[in-house]
């Protein structure tokens, strides 16, 4: 039996039961808007809690044609213009890798109506690149791995649209870090993340303390 702990990258790893990954699930999928219309490429591996809780499970439950592979720079172009996903996840390290492949310049996304990325911090760049090449919508996702997926939605931008909260879930709050500045920390649901925030510009700032690699145990 595996059991299922979060990334760890806030704070220690806590252990996610079956009913956890579940309710996660729906809320992706109410979120993405996956129905069985979609195709849905997952590249992330089954060791980590957002092949459950983002692409795999969600895909799943909806219906959507589900394909899941091996992250590879140099493949994934070549599986992406077979299948022509309409929903795909990935963080910025797949991007640093994709854009070092000959085919990035010419690489058509179109398909994608919706993405999702987070994991670290998001640069415009990074989004306006996944834009450029025709993918309608780039949510960049806070809590996708250490409280339910979303917690908080930025769309198109690094910043976050605090209107996308469900108050019927989550009670957020920022506490200030000093009195002067326009940095605060994250708290959800009385939890301190250890993530601080521009209030000013409403973008992810930086982690308290560096992410401590525990992510999963037996």
């Amino acid at each position: 039996m595996i059991t299922l702990y979060t990334s760890g990258s806030t704070d220690d790893p806590k252990k996610v039961t079956h009913k956890d990954i579940n309710s996660y699930a729906q809320q992706s999928i109410k979120e993405i808007g996956l129905t069985s219309s979609d195709v849905v490429l997952d590249v992330f591996p089954a060791n980590v809690i957002a092949h459950y809780t983002v692409t795999a499970l969600p895909a799943l439950l909806s219906g959507a044609h589900l394909v899941s592979a091996n992250f590879s720079p140099y493949s994934y172009i070549s599986l992406f213009n077979q299948i022509k996903p309409t929903y795909i996840s990935l963080i910025p390290k797949h991007w640093e890798l994709l854009k070092s492949t000959k085919g990035w310049n010419d690489f058509d996304m179109s398909s994608v109506r919706y993405m999702v990325t987070g994991s670290s911090k998001i640069s415009q760049e990074m989004i306006d690149d996944f834009r450029e090449r025709g993918v309608k919508t780039v949510a960049n996702w806070y809590g996708m791995t250490e409280m339910p997926p979303p917690v908080m939605v930025g769309y198109n931008t690094t910043s976050f649209d605090f209107n996308t909260i469900d108050s019927n879930k989550y009670h957020v709050m920022f506490n200030p870090v000093t009195a002067t500045s326009s940095l605060a920390e994250c708290i959800i649901n009385g939890w301190s993340t250890g993530d601080i925030f521009d209030m000013t510009t409403k973008t992810f700032s930086h982690r308290r303390t560096e992410a401590n690699g525990n992510t999963w145990k037996a």
